[in-house]
């Protein structure tokens, strides 16, 4: 019988207070919905500021990296400049770059120690289509924007037809053996 009534009574309450009950009600979850969404905003903008970063660190490499080539294909600049440049450009894309970038920069390095300890390393053009991909892959870390790594020998390379299908088999080998995007 004190239950019944007790029930009695509690259904007297929340019919009598209804209106508070689903006000307080709304008012919790428009708070959790609230807090919820301010967390996952505010985790966004850590991530977007992280990515804006990088993204500054990262911006002028693709340019370095075309000049690096271009000294290389044309004055032999001498190899303690050239060596000095590149350990910044590698410094820069250790601390900053995409996983990918990293594995094509840590490639190139692995053919320079090889090419500066043998006699010759396996393609001559291996270097060049290292350094193609990583400019490749740095401008679509950036700007989701994919060119073909062969943009570089096709405008600094007037016999470039010449050359193509060893070139674009020592990148496609490449792409293949870091498992790079295929595109």
């Amino acid at each position: 019988r004190m239950t019944n009534e007790w029930l009695l009574k509690l259904w007297g309450f929340i019919v009598g207070h209804f209106d508070t009950i689903v006000t307080v009600g709304i008012t919790i979850i428009g708070f959790v919905v609230t807090y919820l969404g301010t967390r996952k905003n505010f985790k966004d903008e850590v991530i977007k500021n992280k990515l804006q970063v990088n993204a500054d660190s990262m911006k002028e490499l693709p340019y370095q990296i075309i000049q690096m080539m271009n000294r290389a294909n044309t004055q032999k600049p001498a190899p303690a400049v050239l060596e000095k440049e590149l350990s910044e450009v590698l410094s820069k894309i250790l601390a900053y770059g995409s996983k990918n970038a990293i594995a094509i920069a840590a490639r190139m390095q692995q053919q320079l120690y090889k090419a500066a300890h043998e006699a010759e390393i396996q393609s001559q053009w291996e270097v060049l289509a290292l350094y193609s991909l990583l400019i490749t892959q740095i401008k679509y870390d950036l700007s989701s924007e994919i060119i073909s790594p062969e943009s570089w020998f096709e405008l600094k390379m007037a016999d470039y037809k010449n050359y193509r299908a060893e070139i674009k088999k020592d990148i496609n080998l490449i792409i293949n053996e870091l498992q790079l995007n295929k595109k």
